[in-house]
């Protein structure tokens, strides 16, 4: 499983001479760029409880060789991961919890019968494909560079079963808001449709982050986008009553009668990472009741006093509008959302040290 001696050779010299453009820092989107340097690492079990790794290589970003009959091709045997690099206004380059994206990565992975990867290579490779594409970290307040892992089962396999050989790959992207546009910093606030239907399947694979909870929606969510909304936010599979989540963030509602509440993690919210955030600085620093519970869908519409979404890409966005059976639900202000954004930007950016040891440098 050992790479090729052009991929262990020095990662950076064929990226260098053929150096990718930096893009236009004042006009990012959330886009792909291609940069430099991407990560490999191929894995087998050897056993039914042993799981071997390569020590991975850094190689020039290109494409990727595989079989048509690899098991992910035909059975979506895959889980990837997101998160972000960004610069301080001294310079320096921060990544944020990227060791709880690791452990994340690995109970995914799991849930598919992969072979977890090593949480602590996983960091270490995080870091290097970071460092080594670190000109594409925009300068501070421009963007972000959002790092993408990914496992796949890529053994040629007809018929389903559990895969035996895998590998882990990472890429980085330069990328602006994820609402922002050419021509706008992106909304206010959501505008969201409340969709009468479940966004994963009940038991199924909607804790983990894996490749197809995400397809099923987006002709789903191309739909409304198409009508105006930011995105759909779907309930709960099996009553059709419970909020759950958007495309691709967790949900947050404040009541009017005191408390912050969010749904409870089931096999159908996933774990997010941001979403944890927000509720440890809530609790911790902002002195704020938090609870996680099921909450219907009627109590948002009669006691919600403001409603947020949180995610990697969506950090921690307001809620202006839910639309749900034909009536809309204003949310006028969001002091909650917009104090939670401060603080933990604060942290991510190096603004302030952050209690709770999230943030690591990268150095050149």
């Amino acid at each position: 499983m050992s790479p090729s001696q052009t991929e262990i050779s020095d990662p950076t010299a064929n990226a260098k001479m053929n150096a990718k453009p930096t893009p236009d820092w004042d006009n990012l989107t959330f886009a792909f760029t291609e940069t430099d340097v991407m990560y490999r690492s191929f894995g087998e079990w050897n056993d039914e409880d042993h799981a071997s790794w390569d020590e991975g290589a850094f190689m020039p970003f290109g494409n990727l060789d595989f079989s048509p009959a690899a098991a992910f091709m035909s059975y979506g045997v895959g889980v990837f991961e997101g998160l972000k690099a960004q610069r301080s206004a001294d310079g320096r380059v921060l990544l944020f919890r990227h060791r709880d994206n690791g452990l994340r990565l690995q109970r995914s992975a799991e849930r598919l019968m992969m072979a977890p990867f090593p949480v602590d290579q996983f960091v270490d490779a995080v870091e290097g494909v970071v460092r080594q594409n670190i000109r594409f970290v925009p300068p501070h307040g421009k963007g972000t560079l959002y790092v993408r892992p990914m496992e796949h089962a890529i053994e040629s396999k007809l018929g389903l079963g559990p895969c035996s050989r895998f590998w882990v790959v990472m890429y980085c992207s330069p990328v602006g808001g994820y609402f922002a546009s050419k021509t706008s910093k992106g909304p206010d606030g959501l505008r969201l449709r409340v969709l009468k239907q479940g966004r994963v399947a009940p038991g199924g694979t909607g804790d983990a982050k894996a490749m197809g909870n995400y397809a099923g929606g987006i002709t789903i969510a191309h739909e409304w986008r198409s009508q105006g909304y930011n995105d759909v936010l779907y309930l709960d599979a099996r009553h059709l009553l419970y909020l759950t989540e958007t495309s691709g963030s967790n949900l947050f509602v404040k009541l009017k009668s005191g408390p912050i509440v969010t749904p409870p993690l089931d096999d159908q919210v996933l774990p997010g990472i941001t979403r944890d955030s927000a509720a440890t600085v809530a609790k911790e620093i902002l002195n704020l009741d938090v609870i996680e519970r099921p909450i219907p869908i009627e109590e948002v519409l009669d006691d919600g006093e403001e409603m947020f979404c949180t995610g990697t890409a969506y950090t921690v966005q307001p809620v202006r509008e839910l639309v749900h059976d034909g009536g809309i639900r204003s949310f006028n202000s969001s002091p909650v959302q917009e104090a939670l954004l401060k603080e933990i930007l604060a942290y991510q950016t190096g603004e302030k040290d952050d209690p709770f040891n999230w943030v690591t440098e990268v150095k050149e």
